[in-house]
Order: C-alpha cells, then sequence, then structure tokens
C-alpha cells in the first residue's frame, strides 16, 4: 500500500496507457464491446390448418348413340366459358411524366428581291427623286456610283455650287414612290420636270467617262481652293469651276491655265 501511494501517478498512468492500447485493439478488430446483443427471435408456434376443402367437378360424359344422325347432347352441369375482356392500357403514374413532343423549327424562307422601279426611257419621264446635295462633289461621285451599282438610272445636277444625285426620270409618280420608298434611308424628294440647266458661268476643267477619273479631279480642285461641282448626265462626268461672276471669272481662268488646266467656258449647261 505504501508503494501505491508514492507511485499513485505512475500507477494512474499506466492504467490510461493500457486502456488506450485496449482501444486501439479493439477498434482495429471490429469489436464493440458496449454494443447492445440482439434479442432472440421466437418464431411463433405453426398452427394446424385445414386446407379449404376443394369442390370436385365430376367432368359428365357424354353420351353417343350410335345410329346414323345421332347427336351429342350436353348434360346440365357444363360451365359456361365467359371471353376475356379486353386489355386495358395502363395510364401513366403519378410521377411519370408524358414525354413532351419536340417543337419542329420552322423552315427559314428567303424574302424574295425587292422589285426595283422601273425607269422610263430617256426624254419621256417626268418624275426624278432627289437622293442627295453636296458641297463636295466627291462625295456626290460616290454617292452616283453606289446607286448606279443597285440599279438606279443616276444624274448628277449641279445648283450653284450644290452637286445633287437624283434617279429616274420614271413616267409616273408612283413609280416614282416606289423609288423614293427603296430609298427611304437618304430622306429623298420627288421633284417634276428635266434636270434644271445651271445657272451662271462656269469653267469645265475635265469630262470623264469614268467617274473614279472625274471624282479624283474634283477633289484636287477643291483642295486647291476652288469652287467645284459635277455635272453627270448621259454617260459623261463633267467637273465645272463656278459659278463665277465679272472679274472672278478671269482671275480664276488665268489661274487655272497657268497650273496647266485648259478650262473651257460651259455654254448652254455644257
Amino acid at each position: 500500500m505504501n508503494w501505491l501511494r508514492e507511485n499513485w501517478f505512475d500507477a494512474l498512468l499506466f492504467v490510461l496507457l493500457a486502456a488506450v492500447v485496449v482501444a486501439i485493439v479493439l477498434f482495429l478488430t471490429g469489436v464493440n464491446p458496449f454494443a447492445r446483443r440482439p434479442q432472440p427471435v421466437v418464431a411463433p408456434s405453426p398452427t394446424t390448418a385445414s386446407p379449404p376443402p376443394q369442390a370436385e367437378a365430376t367432368a359428365p360424359e357424354p353420351e353417343t348413340q350410335a345410329g346414323a344422325g345421332a347427336s351429342a347432347e350436353a348434360p346440365a352441369g357444363d360451365v359456361t366459358v365467359l371471353p376475356l375482356p379486353p386489355a386495358i392500357e395502363a395510364e401513366p403514374t403519378a410521377g411519370e411524366a408524358e414525354p413532351e413532343p419536340v417543337p419542329r423549327k420552322p423552315a427559314e424562307v428567303t424574302p424574295p428581291p425587292r422589285p426595283q422601279p422601273q425607269a422610263a426611257p430617256q426624254g419621256q419621264g417626268r418624275y426624278r427623286v432627289s437622293v442627295g446635295a453636296f458641297t463636295r462633289p466627291e462625295y456626290a461621285v460616290d454617292l452616283a456610283k453606289k446607286l448606279e451599282a443597285e440599279g438606279y438610272p443616276v444624274r448628277i445636277e449641279v445648283i450653284g455650287r450644290v452637286s445633287r444625285v437624283v434617279v429616274g426620270p420614271y413616267a409616273s409618280r408612283a413609280e416614282a414612290e416606289k423609288a423614293r420608298a427603296a430609298l427611304s434611308r437618304y430622306e429623298p424628294q420627288i421633284y417634276r420636270g428635266d434636270t434644271p440647266l445651271p445657272q451662271g458661268r462656269y469653267l469645265q476643267v475635265g469630262a470623264f467617262k469614268n467617274l473614279d477619273r472625274a471624282r479624283a479631279l474634283a477633289r484636287d480642285l477643291k483642295g486647291s481652293g476652288y469652287p467645284v461641282a459635277v455635272y453627270y448626265r448621259d454617260g459623261w462626268a463633267k467637273v465645272w469651276v463656278g459659278p463665277l461672276e465679272g472679274a472672278e471669272f478671269a482671275a480664276t481662268r488665268a489661274r487655272l491655265e497657268a497650273e496647266g488646266y485648259q478650262p473651257v467656258e460651259v455654254r448652254d449647261g455644257g
């Protein structure tokens, strides 16, 4: 007892260490000393049940009479066989969703091309559509080329120092209205009559069948400070400087000649 009193701490430490070792062994072997043992299941005593009485069916034997014309009659105790009822299709139970039909993608329909209004023959039309007016003639040439590529009959009129792009002519206002609707992005206007003759005096610096060459010359002259316009009709693009009045006409002509151009005065609308 004296030893235990003097070494109680070592004894307690030994007991705890032994408990940890035992717990590890039980864990590794899968033994749980604290698990409740299952109670034995007592099977109920079988009861003797008398089998249900089976009905004895005595199959009647058909009586056959010998001789010609003999017929067999079924005895009164025969069982009538009823036809089976038609099969009933099982309805889907709750939770079983019927498959939804897959929607069909509508076929893509290509819209028909928009018809272009038909222009009247030259000299027979009375209506034109003004599409745009520009103080920089190269912009007018760019728009004229674009509209020609789309199939429109195009002219460029000169009004003062402005180059106005028009399409036409059209024989009726209805045809002109179709053209205006097709070109609505330019906010066009319909007017009646032929291309007006330019007012004032102009100097023609060049005439080209090629719109690109006319555009390049007009841009160069505009960059040099000249008032420039482009007159485009019947396949000819004419680059004009003007309108010029009085002494300005002679001074501008002399300047152009000094720069190597050969200006010609425009008469009767070119």
